[in-house]
């Protein structure tokens, strides 16, 4: 066939007709026609950017006859996907971060998220494939993780669940209903959805339900994380969240859109297990009031693109009105000043400056309102770039953010708000200091800021592991009963150099006029990481402390989780148990570390914070887990664990004895829910099963043959939760053993018998004949050896193959016995009859 160009149909029957040729012929022809295919392509890319420099040519020699621009309009989704927000995103929170840079898994091969077109996904796809089988192979041992109890809290559980192929869940905040301590409620990123998630328990987290959806605004494209949550004295619960969106503008002939950001608010008036459609608290926008045409009648100008970062919410009496809650939202306001160039007829934006302000809205008709927002920190500048400075080159302006809020309030409806300033030597180096705000009036007022503590600021990650944890450095704030305030955080301690990060705390007696000395709270004499600190007070004024930690990995890789408390008001810290005699500075919680690597594509995710909530009697943490990923691929959960005890799982066996083949019924309760379990007999995997949402299975198997005697039996499920119980073997290798002993020594007794006529003429005459066939009695089998009633099995059919094998050998060898006896016996008669006859 001969090959047109522009043919397409030749160019695919084309190997065709070559494959007569031989495999090196066609392979030879099949390069030829790719080169050829190139070159043609090559030619009409060079004649299409010959053609657009015309054009643009033949436009800038027509500037007379350019219209003068009116003011911006939206455009088309056909927009150029410019990253506006490029120069801020390392300030911004964890999955914000994760959207701007474009490696945000949620989003990752889904079309249509017209959103976030510019982002390149190519760089996760390592890490993400389904995770591995648990078995090495059929019969062996599984793999889970070898869990070491804490000292003194529960057994960890996996609170969260998987309904796709993105098995991440990472970034839980923790709330308990003042109302009810046991009922909590769990706010989470959930990588299943485009939204976040809740999960809800009424038993203080020995059992979960969830997750449940809740939806970001109607009109944005994605969930942008930083779920936090607050119930109000009414026993109502409500969720603020980054809820993201795009806005769309032009400059001269160029329509560009950027990503913008709500913090949205849904309220849940059943117990957290459904969410309507949230509010809308404040908004950011891309702002292009600056814009004016010059002489040519291109615009000239600054751009202003806004958006709202890192939401956090807390709920107290309204001071006019005690029996009423107030909701306060506070969140950082990052604004980027963009200047307009122009290249030729082409627009370029240059960023100069980021402006950052911590600002504040609230509620008084249950989150359906929010009043316009309100500045509570001084607006700090970062610049980009030179700036005039009087003709001397190289000044630079200002290199200042704030971030991070977090507001409390106390029982009297006193407001206070903390955040870290990176002062002007830049984020994420140098010293940082942590700023504190009070109002007495729901925050129409606020005292002067004062600085609660300056330290030395962590960079963007540390130096042994790959994640973000600026945040760490972000204030972590409580309130007492008495309105004392304690801010929790992590700073490089300046004694120990080579330390990425210690957790320390300062308190407050008189509402933030004046500060303790920071205290280092973590009590190992190391320079382990810690990170990621929470901190809260309970109704009885005890303080309470968790952070992760990898004083316990020698590789400094993985994390525990730890915690510290103080009964006395900030001034004495660590932990107790009177009961087991047990005193520390601090103490571990989890009984399996976590390694961030496992956790998320490329290790480079596990949140931005864990969270910790206390009672009167009890205190609760949640934190992301990575144990699941260890023997399968990518895999992140949401851990929880308590001060009390949660019962260990259980597991029966009916029937508990029998002989080796013998079918059992295992039942398992209290093992996670919705994971496989693994049924092993000594080290070795006989049987799978799965529990349901309750954490139940129910599994019928056939006990292999084993020695006679007790087996013990456990039952584990994929995150090392174990239960054992036993089945005790009546007749197994062992009865065998004996059966053929027995055999032998009643053999040996015949041959020892003096043979008589009397011997040889009872039990084997009958008929008068002396010999009628092989004995069917007196050879002692046992009943379980013979496969009828009393041997223990129901029916020999339902025997598996190997069993009933088994069996037929047995009764093949109780033959055997018997006619070897009889076989005897018929020897020894015929000798008495010839001895006679001679």
């Amino acid at each position: 066939m001969k090959m047109v160009a522009g043919d397409s149909s030749s160019i695919v029957k084309e190997p065709v007709l070559f494959q007569t040729r031989g495999k090196h012929d066609w392979v030879k022809n099949n390069d030829i026609v790719q080169a050829k295919m190139t070159t043609r392509y090559t030619t009409m890319a060079l004649a299409c950017l010959v053609l657009t420099i015309c054009l643009v040519l033949g436009v800038s020699s027509a500037k007379s006859n350019i219209e003068i621009p009116t003011a911006p309009v939206k455009r088309p989704d056909s927009g150029q996907a410019i990253n506006l927000l490029a120069p801020i995103k390392n300030m911004l929170s964890g999955r914000a971060w994760l959207l701007v840079e474009g490696i945000d898994p949620g989003l990752s091969r889904r079309p249509g998220t017209n959103t976030l077109t510019r982002m390149n996904w190519t760089g996760l796809q390592n890490g993400m494939s389904q995770p591995g089988s648990l078995t090495q192979a059929p019969g062996a041992a599984a793999l889970v993780p070898f869990r070491q109890p804490g000292p003194a809290f529960s057994r960890d559980l996996l609170i969260t669940r998987d309904f796709s192929q993105m098995p991440i869940q990472t970034e839980p905040h923790l709330e308990a209903n003042p109302n009810d301590p046991e009922h909590l409620v769990l706010g989470i990123i959930d990588y299943n959805f485009p939204s976040n998630s809740s999960y809800v328990s009424f038993d203080g987290g020995e059992t979960w339900e969830g997750p449940n959806q809740v939806p970001y605004l109607q009109d944005d494209r994605v969930s942008g994380g930083d779920p936090v949550l607050t119930f109000d004295n009414d026993g109502n619960v409500y969720m603020a969240m980054i809820s993201m969106g795009v806005e769309e503008f032009a400059v001269g002939p160029v329509a560009i859109y950027s990503m913008v950001s709500s913090i949205a608010v849904s309220s849940s008036t059943d117990d957290g297990f459904s969410w309507p459609q949230p509010i809308s608290a404040a908004r950011s926008r891309v702002s292009t009031d600056d814009l004016a045409p010059d002489q040519f009648g291109r615009l000239r100008g600054n751009i202003d693109v806004g958006f709202l970062d890192k939401p956090w919410m807390a709920s107290g009496p309204n001071p006019e009105d005690e029996t009423r809650d107030v909701l306060y939202l506070v969140y950082t306001d990052f604004e980027t000043r963009h200047e307009v160039f122009w290249v030729g007829e082409v627009p370029a934006l240059i960023p100069r400056e980021t402006r950052s302000t911590i600002r504040m809205v609230s509620s008084e008709d249950d989150g359906l309102t929010w009043t316009e927002p309100i500045a509570i920190s001084p607006t700090v500048r970062k610049g980009y770039g030179e700036i005039d400075s009087g003709g001397a080159p190289g000044i630079f302006g200002s290199d200042r953010v704030v971030q991070g809020p977090q507001p409390v309030v106390g029982r009297d409806g006193t407001l206070c708000v903390a955040w870290v300033d990176s002062t002007d030597d830049g984020s994420m180096k140098g010293a940082a200091e942590i700023w504190t705000a009070c109002s007495k009036d729901k925050g129409i007022n606020f005292e002067a800021p004062s600085v609660a503590t300056s330290f030395n600021e962590i960079p963007f990650r540390p130096r042994n592991a790959y994640f973000r944890y600026w945040a760490s450095s972000f204030p972590q704030l409580a309130i007492g009963p008495e309105n004392e305030l304690y801010v929790v955080y992590v700073a490089r301690p300046s004694d120990r150099l080579d330390d990425d990060g210690d957790v320390f705390v300062v308190t407050s007696k008189d509402q933030g006029k004046s500060w303790t000395r920071p205290r280092r709270l973590n009590d190992d004499t190391e320079s382990a990481l810690q990170f990621f600190p929470s901190v809260d007070v309970g109704p009885d004024g005890v303080v309470h402390a968790m952070w992760g930690d990898m004083r316990d990995d020698p590789v400094q890789t993985s994390y525990h989780i730890y915690y510290t408390r103080s009964e006395d008001g900030g001034e004495n810290w660590g932990f107790e148990d009177e009961r087991l005699g047990y005193s520390v500075g601090d103490t571990r919680v989890t009984d399996f570390a976590s390694n961030p690597n496992r956790a998320f594509p490329n290790g480079l995710f596990i949140g931005d914070y864990f969270s910790i909530s206390a009672t009167e009697d009890e205190v609760y943490m949640a934190w992301a887990d990575s144990r699941l990923g260890e023997f399968g691929g990518v895999n992140q959960k949401i851990g929880f664990s308590r001060l009390s005890a949660i019962p260990s799982p259980e597991v029966f066996l009916s029937p508990a004895a029998g002989p080796g083949g013998q079918e059992v019924t295992l039942q398992g309760f209290g093992f996670q829910p919705k994971m496989d379990i693994f049924v092993l007999l000594g080290d070795s995997t006989i049987a799978l099963a799965r529990t349901n949402d309750e954490g139940r299975f129910s599994s019928r198997l056939f006990m292999p043959v084993t020695g006679e005697g007790a087996q013990t039996l456990r039952a584990v499920d994929a995150s090392g939760n174990v239960a054992s119980t036993s089945f005790f073997t009546e007749f197994g290798f062992g009865s065998i053993e004996d059966l053929m002993l027995r055999l032998e020594q009643q053999v040996d007794e015949i041959k020892d018998q003096p043979s008589t006529d009397e011997d040889l003429d009872g039990p084997l005459s009958q008929s008068g004949t002396g010999i009628s066939g092989p004995p069917s009695a007196g050879l002692d089998i046992p009943a379980a050896a013979s496969g009828f009633p009393g041997s223990g099995f129901t029916s020999i059919g339902r025997l598996i193959p190997w069993a009933l094998a088994f069996l037929v050998i047995l009764l093949v060898l109780a033959a055997w016995s018997s006619l070897s006896v009889w076989s005897l016996r018929r020897t020894l008669l015929t000798k008495k009859q010839t001895q006679e006859r001679d």
